[in-house]
């Protein structure tokens, strides 16, 4: 089972919550929500940082990415709609949006190549 997409995603939108950034992309008329933790590490902020309105080649992962799990049974979708990253912050599914997300090629909002 491969739950990674790799395609061009267009940014819609872009919002912070505490040290996380919250990006919006779609594709083919599908919505995604992307979650990235802010970039403190001055080599990834010399990398190409994403706009609004531009695409991106993004590889994504289901979060929470069970793949790495032995148990079979957790490849199913889980009604939990909502996940705590850390202490103050909780990040949840939305409606009209196909699922939560991150993505092995941003850190922060910074697209590594």
């Amino acid at each position: 089972m491969n739950n990674q997409k790799q395609i061009e995603y267009k940014i819609y939108k872009i919002e912070k919550l505490n040290s996380y950034y919250l990006i919006y992309c779609e594709k083919d008329g599908e919505k995604y929500k992307i979650v990235s933790k802010e970039a403190n590490d001055k080599k990834v902020k010399t990398c190409k940082k994403i706009k609004i309105g531009e695409s991106y080649n993004l590889k994504l992962v289901n979060y929470p990415d069970y793949s790495k799990n032995e148990n079979p049974l957790t490849g199913f979708s889980p009604l939990v709609n909502c996940f705590t990253f850390d202490s103050n912050t909780n990040i949840c599914k939305e409606p009209g949006v196909n699922g939560l997300y991150t993505a092995k090629n941003l850190t922060g909002l910074y697209y590594i190549k």
